[in-house]
């Protein structure tokens, strides 16, 4: 039976063993199983986990690979690139719940420096929306200043926009959370880092999550490979242990399939988890309205964006894979990608919650195809 609203947010996942009574099919979870063993015997990742979570109980925890020598197990820590947007994002809407944050306020209201160049308009809302017209411009120059913080901000303040900030849709990879992150360091004076780990890091148990990865833990983490032409040269970037423990708040967390799944089941109770509230259930609503739907320059293809998370449901062009957050999700089903190798997303309606890490990148429709199988299998196992 069904928890009741109440018990799930005063639950703590526990973790030792999946629970029959989560709420997949015993035949549906071998499925599932059967899916991620199976692309990894295939080569689509030398190292991934999996876990599934079913109103707020494990329904399915995987780990399988090796890195560095080592076996994988469900605490080692993984690079989540993109999956890193909704933890940055969600530090913004806790402060705009305080009401040290709004909206529609400019960036340049927070971050003065910021409002220079054709930028002085830009809105919080339209670097949420991926709508501040910098997707990335200055990128190449910018990347030797990615572990000084000072330095790649003010890069970031002296550029001109590629299109007038709300004129055009494109995923902005990485200035996204360079606005942001600094918007926080001048509203709260703390790196957001310090922020994200104060109040949400530590407070839910996520032992193995970090931006800026503590050099012993490093050694435990899988490098990133590249399984496609066009992402070759970027394990050897990514692989730099400057890079991988610099703060880059779009693209730099590192955690675990496990801390993933506790972090959006916060979000999925409405912003409470084991008995301590967080945020706010209109903080959370928010968080994950419908902000965007339409085409994204940068990635040639329609979208779906909330305030810091992908959507689901939006029907694939022909000749792609489906949705990559699985044939039941729809606009209430949130979540985030990372380059081509992890996703994590819930939906409300279904209590789901998955969380997928891998170390490998794929080309572009192998990879979005990898993650709907996953997310169809979880979809295809519910009780």
């Amino acid at each position: 039976m069904e928890a009741s609203r109440s018990t799930i947010q005063s639950m703590t996942i526990d973790f030792t063993a999946p629970d029959p009574a989560a709420g997949l099919t015993q035949s549906g979870a071998a499925a599932i199983r059967a899916v991620f063993e199976r692309q990894f015997a295939d080569g689509l990742m030398p190292a991934a986990q999996l876990v599934v979570l079913r109103h707020g109980r494990l329904a399915v925890d995987l780990a399988i690979g090796a890195a560095r020598r080592e076996p994988v197990t469900p605490t080692t820590p993984f690079l989540v690139f993109s999956c890193s947007k909704a933890f940055t994002g969600i530090c913004v809407h806790k402060l705009i719940e305080e009401g040290r944050i709004d909206l529609d306020a400019r960036v340049a209201d927070y971050w003065p420096e910021y409002g220079r160049n054709g930028k002085e308009s830009t809105t919080i809302r339209q670097v949420f929306l991926h709508l501040a017209g910098i997707p990335s411009r200055g990128l190449y120059r910018q990347l030797p200043l990615w572990p000084l913080w000072s330095a790649v901000t003010r890069h970031v303040a002296r550029l001109r926009p590629e299109t007038p900030p709300g004129a055009q849709m494109a995923y902005h990879l990485v200035n996204y959370g360079w606005i942001l992150g600094e918007v926080v360091r001048r509203v709260t004076g703390q790196m957001i880092d310090q922020y994200l780990h104060e109040n949400f890091i530590e407070p839910l148990g996520l032992t193995r999550t970090w931006f800026r990865i503590p050099a012993r833990e490093l050694r435990h983490s899988p490098p990133v490979s590249a399984a496609c032409e066009d992402q070759k040269y970027l394990p050897a970037f990514y692989n730099l242990p400057a890079i991988r423990r610099a703060l880059v708040p779009a693209s730099g967390l590192h955690s675990t399939a496990r801390d993933l799944a506790v972090f959006y089941q916060m979000l999925l109770n409405g912003g409470e988890y084991a008995g301590r509230r967080y945020l706010q259930p209109e903080t959370i609503a928010a968080a994950t309205t419908l902000g965007y739907e339409g085409f994204d320059a940068m990635f040639d293809r329609q979208v779906r964006f909330a305030y810091g998370f992908h959507l689901g449901g939006l029907m694939p062009a022909q000749g792609d894979p489906g949705p990559s957050m699985g044939r039941g999700s729809t606009v209430r089903t949130f979540g985030h990608f990372g380059n081509r190798t992890c996703m994590a997303w819930a939906d409300p309606d279904a209590g789901l919650v998955v969380a997928f890490t891998t170390s490998r990148l794929l080309a572009n429709r192998p990879n979005r195809a990898r993650w709907t199988e996953i997310s169809n299998a979880v979809w295809d196992a519910l009780a």
